[in-house]
């Protein structure tokens, strides 16, 4: 498999992973830990802007948030839907860049104010990576009720 196809496979395991992980938030059990869930809310939300703020990047526009962080706790069913778009995005964007567009560079300002110069195959690995390491955290957040069916492994979602 070469690495763009690799990439291709890590959207569609990070889409599926997160279509789990929002099942398991909307279960009944989840009503039974408000305070766990608004902590795994904020940071979902923080994945949530970090995706979007990339993929205007990738596609060369202006994003349209302030910070990375949001004081608004979100509702689960449209910030889900704003999962679910774009992780669509990502899925076709890696179907469909090029081996060579990977190597592109995409100058920019992150939030605190410095440049960011970084080619679309590092920007790609980061918003895996980023997600991945925050949906960890919400693994260690979120009670095992809640999360009992949730399996968060590529593995997993390869042999699906």
């Amino acid at each position: 498999m070469c690495a763009k196809n690799l990439l291709h496979s890590l959207y569609q395991y990070k889409a599926w992973s997160e279509e789990e992980l929002f099942k398991c938030l909307k279960a009944p059990a989840a009503k039974s830990y408000p305070d766990e869930m608004a902590k795994a809310m904020y940071w979902l939300s923080h994945i949530n802007i970090v995706d979007q703020l990339f993929i205007a990047r990738l596609q060369g526009n202006p994003d349209e948030f302030d910070s990375v962080v949001t004081d608004q706790p979100p509702n689960l069913t449209p910030l889900e839907e704003q999962f679910s778009i774009a992780n669509q995005w990502f899925v076709d964007y890696t179907k469909s860049v090029t081996a060579m567009e990977l190597s592109d560079p995409v100058a920019f300002i992150f939030k605190d104010g410095k440049p960011g110069n970084m080619t679309k195959e590092q920007i790609l690995a980061h918003v895996l990576s980023h997600g991945l390491q925050h949906r960890g955290g919400i693994g260690t957040i979120l009670p095992r009720e809640i999360l009992q069916d949730h399996k968060d492994h590529f593995t997993t979602f390869l042999k699906r």
